[in-house]
């Protein structure tokens, strides 16, 4: 049986003949597991992080030359018509599936658990405000609690942290530093400080979609599953696997053939 380790230095070999250049566990992967660069129509390069096992690097490697695959077939990376057919977009939903069943869901969780204590906190700063102006609304500046914040806690309004006069005012320092400051005010400075960190999580939310469902890393995750796992990739994507495998046989993707072949 073939080790990992041959199977690396085999399709490194390939690729290295292809002129890409080729950096396994090298820590050039500006920390991603993996990493490709199109330097010029005819240069390209492929980084392998450092702190990979070989079994990882394997998965990275052909994730990464999926990549390669899909810019020599369609430049834009934006469709997926040379490797499933016409009738793809009819299948998404299979592609977002192998995404679905083989990206951690750890480093998603923890966000989204913190998003829901957020929004259940805001309401309940925003219920402690209305017990004294019942006409305060949380999505705009509201000018009564506001022009009566004094220097430097006003700057919290907008910052998470300043200085003055060399003393550190903060949001977490709060409660120390609010002797001025009435109950209300430091519930609208809280507030204030939590719908930040809240748009800050959703615009990591929106990239991390953005990424996660972009064309060209669906197709390098199914190449993932399908070079190590056919098995998996026709149950998680059956009408997907079998395309891909027709245009296999016909040899429309010779590189990606020569790879089967090497594996």
């Amino acid at each position: 049986m073939v080790s990992e380790r041959d199977r690396i230095l085999k399709i490194v070999n390939y690729l290295e003949s292809l002129g890409i250049n080729v950096n396994v566990s090298k820590n050039k992967a500006r920390g991603h597991k993996g990493f490709f660069k199109c330097i010029n129509s005819s240069s390209f390069r492929i980084d392998i992080s450092n702190s990979l096992t070989e079994s990882e690097i394997l998965k990275v490697l052909i994730h990464e030359f999926a990549h390669y695959i899909h810019y020599q077939n369609d430049k834009d990376l934006l469709s997926l018509e040379f490797a499933f057919g016409s009738d793809y977009e009819d299948f998404i939903d299979e592609l977002i599936q192998i995404t679905v069943d083989s990206v951690p869901k750890s480093f998603a969780s923890g966000i989204f658990s913190r998003k829901e204590t957020l929004n259940k906190e805001i309401k309940t700063i925003s219920k402690i405000i209305k017990s004294e102006y019942p006409n305060f609304k949380r999505s705009k500046p509201f000018v009564p609690i506001e022009s009566n914040l004094k220097n430097p806690f006003n700057y919290l309004i907008k910052y998470d942290r300043v200085k003055v006069n060399n003393k550190i005012y903060s949001i977490a320092l709060l409660n120390e530093n609010s002797e001025n400051l009435s109950k209300i005010q430091i519930a609208y400075i809280d507030l204030k400080a939590k719908q930040r960190e809240l748009s800050r999580l959703n615009s990591k939310i929106l990239k991390y979609n953005k990424y996660y469902n972009n064309p060209t890393e669906l197709f390098a995750r199914f190449c993932e599953l399908y070079f190590l796992n056919k098995n998996s990739a026709s149950v998680l994507a059956p009408n997907l696997s079998k395309a891909f495998s027709d245009n296999l046989k016909s040899s429309k993707i010779k590189q990606l053939k020569f790879l089967e072949n090497l594996l």
